[in-house]
């Protein structure tokens, strides 16, 4: 492991398969740093046996590097510990496949990964994770920067507060909803959007789940804010938060 920094030239370069990369944060006590673990499956893609395979987090200008040995002898690190990477915002990592003959050349790589969620959907990536960070005085807040995807993130000094939200409909009820009108505030703000990154997932997300077809990029300042509104009134619809709320207090009558 090293965080210093190497020159790659990336001339002809592919671009590695998503879903052969499977990257996770792991929950650990508050007040500690960040970790991670990684699986990678390399061995149908095509590239060279002795190509040298890397793992890089980063948030901001803070970034560690993580050798993890051969494609054909994969040497992961068990437990990747992200104590150089600034812990305050959305951790995010690249993998690289490196020519072993060709001093820095890259061969493939796959870039702005976002680590999974352990409430993912199998063979889906959480369109918007739930993960647990050091916050100090906040309970919670919607982490946004950048290329990163966006992030609903619970102070870890709350124990068992990512199962509760999970579980309990009226913590779902009030916290979900706010936490999206932050994310398409901030898609309406700057609609623009390029094939593959985050406001096209989610522009897509509210075409196809929520049924709003409309493209913020075409629409008036007032109208945005009607196309934010509406959309939070579709979720919580499609979600049924008030049937669920309902629900759970009568049973605990």
């Amino acid at each position: 492991m090293s965080s210093a920094k190497h020159r790659i030239n990336s001339t002809g370069r592919k671009r590695l398969n998503l879903e052969k990369v499977d990257i996770r944060l792991l929950t650990v006590k508050h007040g500690q740093p960040l970790q991670a673990t990684a699986s990678l499956k390399l061995e149908d893609e095509g590239f060279d046996d002795d190509a040298t395979v890397v793992i890089e987090a980063y948030h901001s200008s803070s970034g560690m590097r993580f050798d993890c040995g051969t494609v054909a002898n994969l040497s992961i690190p068990t437990v990747m510990t992200l104590d150089e990477v600034d812990q305050g915002g959305n951790v995010l990592f690249r993998v690289k496949i490196i020519d072993s003959k060709v001093q820095g050349r890259l061969i493939a790589s796959a870039e702005r990964i976002q680590p999974r969620s352990d409430d993912d959907e199998e063979g889906r990536r959480s369109l918007f994770p739930i993960i647990e960070r050091d916050l100090g005085s906040l309970s919670w807040k919607v982490d946004i920067e950048g290329d990163a995807a966006p992030a609903l993130v619970l102070n870890s000094a709350v124990p068992g507060f990512k199962f509760r939200i999970l579980e309990n409909p009226l913590l779902q009820g009030v916290l979900l909803p706010a936490a999206l009108r932050i994310v398409l505030e901030k898609i309406a703000q700057d609609p623009a959007s390029e094939e593959g990154d985050w406001k096209e997932q989610w522009l897509e997300y509210c075409r196809h789940d929520l049924g709003n077809e409309d493209d913020p990029s075409e629409l008036s300042a007032e109208d945005r804010e009607i196309w934010v509104f509406e959309l939070v009134e579709r979720f919580c619809e499609s979600k049924d938060f008030i049937g669920k709320i309902k629900k759970a207090l009568e049973g605990d009558e």
